[in-house]
Order: structure tokens, then C-alpha cells, then sequence
């Protein structure tokens, strides 16, 4: 069966960088059955795509739709910087016979097809890229590395023959929001009550609020399901959990204990001491303390809340502890379930903060009940 060698190609403005005594530098990285290449110069091997838009489109607004320029010499290009930071990460996959031989004969639909292979490969490839773009980052300057131009997919035919995919940045269609004359009023009046908390009050509820702040504006679908769990996190730090769950907890530890009296010979009161220590630390899980609150609140559908954060929580738990990037991207942190997770967080935080769940947003919860009415 042949191969054919797939990759991943990210390009950075390396902004402000430059290279002493010489104009170019060209790494080739062997990682098990991974290529990498780094390059450091103002011809990165992969050109560059210059693109320019808005960032959001708002009905019945003008808006700057994407115009994309690319130039092989990314000296000619209309970037106002010409050095940049390439990182590609290759490997060889095999393939059918009949599609490296439609490849070669530069078929469009084995374009295609082996464009898509190299897709699903992808999160193994771009693993790499963050491990040498981030050690470059850390060991060298984070501005070699500092903002991402152009994230490709490519297939090689050979070393100077190559298919590749060209993407921009997303557009974002927003709604268009007017304020009422009742919606006016309270605004006006709902921010005199604020600044009458004390300044403990104001600096607890800054610290939640900053976080849904960079969740709104975030683009990158991980980072946001990320970043949604801090508020969520803050305002759970005054729950302990399910109390019959913390009454098993202390009567197991109680016998713990008494096997460690009885059993625990001369080193007793240093294994007490030690497993008190460890005792003294266990919080209740995130999870079962969101249930705590959720239970509380009586949230219209705070039940299923609970179960949703739980699946949710699972899969942060992963990417945090254990390295999974792709714990099921595909399905878990798609749209729906980011906004899910967004609604999730605005409504509790709002319950905690202000005393209510009612909140302007509430998108995934309209959308879902819009597309059951349809």
C-alpha cells in the first residue's frame, strides 16, 4: 500500500524579531513518526494568506466581507511584517492505490479525499506544533510566536508540489439589541445598586464577572469552554457539597483512623498525622457542588443542568489533568454544547450575584426551545 505524507502547517508573525548575521534559520525536528520543521526568515515555504473582514456581521449593517490575497513570496504580500516563525509537522500515511494514483494525476476529488485525511490527522499534528512553538515561546521570546496568521492542511506530492487548504477568520452574525424605555430605566437603576455594595461585594463580583468577559470574546471554541468554568468556579467556592455524601466521608475516615490507632504500630501518630493532613485538604468535587447550588436555586430545568455539568466538567477534567486535546472536540465542544455551557454559567452566576437567574442572553436556551416549536 502506498503512503503519502499528509500535515499541519501554522505560520506566525514573529513580531519585532529578527536573526543576527544571517536572514534565514531551517530546523528539521524528527518526533517519532512525525517531521517537523521550523523555520525562522521571511520566506516561509507555505507563502502566506493575508485576510481582512469584520469581525462580527449584524443584520441590516454593513459589513466588511472577507477579501483574502495570497502571494507564494511573502515578501510581496501586504503584510506590514516580513518575519515570521513556520512550524510544519508532517508524516506518512498509507493510503489505496487507486487514490495515490489519482493524487499523482492531480485528480481534484483525491484532493479532496487526502485534504480530509489530513484533517482528521490533525489534532496529533497540531499536538506537535504547540509543543515546539511553545518551547520557543518559553525558552527563547514569546514574540517569535506571538500572533497566528495562517493554520493550514496540506498533502505533499513532493518536495515542492503540494495541495493546501486556506481558511480566514471566523465571522460572527450577532442580533440587533435596542434597549426599551423600561429596559433603560432599570439599567440606570440597577447600576446605582451596584455601587452602593461595599468594596468586598464590588471586588468578588469583578473577579467572577472578568471571566464571562473573555468567555464572550473569545473565538477559539476550547479556550471559551474553558474560560467558562472560572465564574462558575468562584461562585461554587461557598458550597460544600451534598451533606449525606460529606457524612459518609467523615464516618470513613473515622475508621481510617481507628485502623491506623490499632494497627499502626510504632508509626502510628505520624500515620494519623499524615492522613489527617490529607483529609484536611479533600473539597467536595466540583461537580456535586454545583449540584448543591443548582438544587438550591430550583432553576426552571436546574436538573438537567446538573447532568450537563457533569459531562461537561468530565471532559474540562480531561483536557486539564490529562493532556486530551481531542476528548470528543467533534461532539463535547461543538456550538451547541459551548453555548450550552455559556447559558449554564450565566444564569447561576447570575443567581449568586444578584439574587436572580434572569439574564439577556439565555441563547442556547431560546435556540433549543425555538427548534423544538419548529
Amino acid at each position: 500500500m502506498p503512503k503519502e505524507r499528509i500535515g499541519y502547517r501554522r505560520l506566525y508573525d514573529s513580531i519585532g524579531c529578527s536573526l543576527l548575521d544571517q536572514e534565514e534559520l531551517y530546523v528539521v525536528v524528527p518526533m517519532g513518526d512525525i517531521n517537523v520543521e521550523v523555520y525562522l526568515g521571511s520566506k516561509p515555504k507555505f507563502g502566506i494568506a493575508v485576510s481582512h473582514s469584520d469581525k462580527y456581521v449584524v443584520p441590516g449593517a454593513k459589513a466588511l466581507l472577507m477579501t483574502t490575497e495570497f502571494k507564494k513570496d511573502a515578501t510581496e504580500s501586504s503584510h506590514p511584517r516580513n518575519f515570521f516563525t513556520e512550524i510544519i509537522c508532517t508524516k506518512l500515511v498509507d493510503v489505496p492505490q487507486e487514490l495515490s494514483d489519482a493524487f499523482h494525476a492531480n485528480d481534484q476529488n483525491a484532493h479532496k479525499t487526502l485534504l480530509s485525511i489530513a484533517d482528521q490527522n490533525a489534532t496529533l499534528l497540531k499536538a506537535s506544533t504547540d509543543l515546539i512553538a511553545g518551547t520557543i515561546g518559553l525558552r527563547f521570546h514569546r514574540q517569535f510566536v506571538l500572533e497566528v496568521l495562517n493554520e493550514n492542511i496540506i498533502v505533499m506530492r513532493d518536495k515542492d508540489d503540494y495541495v493546501i487548504n486556506f481558511t480566514g477568520s471566523r465571522l460572527e452574525v450577532l442580533e440587533n439589541v435596542a434597549l426599551n424605555l423600561n429596559g433603560i430605566k432599570n439599567l440606570g437603576q440597577f447600576l446605582q445598586t451596584i455601587g452602593q455594595a461595599t468594596p468586598k461585594a464590588h471586588e468578588f463580583v469583578a473577579s467572577t464577572l472578568v471571566w464571562l468577559l473573555h468567555a464572550w470574546a473569545e473565538r477559539d471554541s476550547i479556550f471559551k469552554f474553558m474560560a467558562l468554568f472560572i465564574p462558575i468556579e468562584i461562585v461554587l467556592a461557598g458550597y460544600g457539597g451534598n451533606q449525606e455524601q460529606e457524612k459518609e466521608k467523615i464516618e470513613r475516615a473515622t475508621q481510617i483512623r481507628n485502623l491506623l490507632d490499632k494497627h499502626g504500630g510504632a508509626d502510628s501518630n505520624h500515620l494519623l498525622s499524615f492522613f489527617n493532613q490529607l483529609f484536611g485538604q479533600q473539597r467536595p468535587s466540583l461537580a456535586s457542588r454545583f449540584n448543591e447550588m443548582a438544587k438550591e436555586s430550583q432553576i426552571e430545568g436546574w436538573e438537567a443542568d446538573v447532568e450537563a455539568f457533569k459531562r461537561f466538567n468530565s471532559i474540562r477534567n480531561n483536557l486539564l489533568h490529562r493532556g486530551k486535546r481531542k476528548i470528543e472536540l467533534a461532539i463535547s465542544v461543538g456550538k451547541e454544547e459551548t453555548s450550552q455551557l455559556e447559558d449554564i454559567a450565566e444564569r447561576y452566576v447570575s443567581r449568586i450575584l444578584f439574587k436572580d437567574s434572569v439574564v439577556y442572553q439565555s441563547r442556547w436556551r431560546h435556540q433549543r426551545s425555538r427548534s423544538q416549536k419548529d
